[in-house]
């Protein structure tokens, strides 16, 4: 089966439902982009789920980045246009502890002899003279996905769900009990088994997105 008609074939499962509700985890769909080779434009994904009558509203879940609030305001601003409910909050920096344990898990470093334990420890100590600091972003938008999916259950008959983090699977459930479908869009290789587990669909994002495309 092609890509167009994989596309068609989803365009018709979505068609059949009486009422969706889209959640877009956008800082997550942003990592598919390394692997389909391709950028899309969030705003293409957001006009191509309202072009089905079947999806009453559409959700984005993205952090503003205190470091660039520019870039942040101006995606912030091409969001709300496109008619979705942006729901954000300030991404925070947690600075992290230069040592071995930053780099390597510990039944990693058994692997390696005396020698390479050593250039790895005088490269480490080499970075804490330079005085370099790492800060690791963190804006996990898990709670509020989860109690939005729940605070909706009673107007939807399915969700259609933007992201791989298996985090999200415990809502997920609770909405199945409840007789709601699950699809789960997302890219191969980045969709948590968990959530495979859950879904009554799986739709293959880089097959199903019609939009434009800037190739990396």
């Amino acid at each position: 089966m092609n890509i167009e008609e994989k596309r068609k074939q989803y365009e018709e499962l979505l068609k059949k439902e009486t009422a969706i509700i889209g959640y877009i985890d956008l800082a997550n769909m942003f990592h598919w982009q390394e692997k389909l080779g391709w950028g899309f434009r969030i705003e293409d994904v957001i006009s191509q789920l309202f072009s089905f009558p079947s999806i009453k509203e559409v959700k984005v879940y993205y952090g503003e980045d205190p470091k660039d609030t520019i870039k942040s305001y101006i995606l912030q601003k091409r969001i709300r246009k496109t008619g979705a409910i942006l729901k954000t909050k300030s991404v925070k920096y947690i600075k992290k502890t230069l040592s071995n344990a930053l780099f390597f898990k510990r039944k990693t470093l058994t692997l390696f002899d005396n020698g390479i334990k050593s250039k790895i420890n005088g490269l480490i100590n080499s970075i804490q003279k330079a005085g370099i600091t790492i800060e690791e972003p963190k804006c996990n938008f898990d709670v509020e996905i989860t109690m939005d999916m729940l605070d909706d259950m009673e107007k939807i008959s399915a969700v259609l769900l933007f992201s791989g983090d298996s985090d999200l699977v415990a809502p997920l459930e609770r909405l199945r009990l409840k007789g709601k479908r699950i699809y789960i869009a997302g890219v191969r290789g980045m969709t948590a088994k968990e959530l495979h587990a859950v879904k009554d669909k799986y739709i293959d994002f880089g097959k199903f997105y019609s939009g434009r495309k800037s190739y990396l």
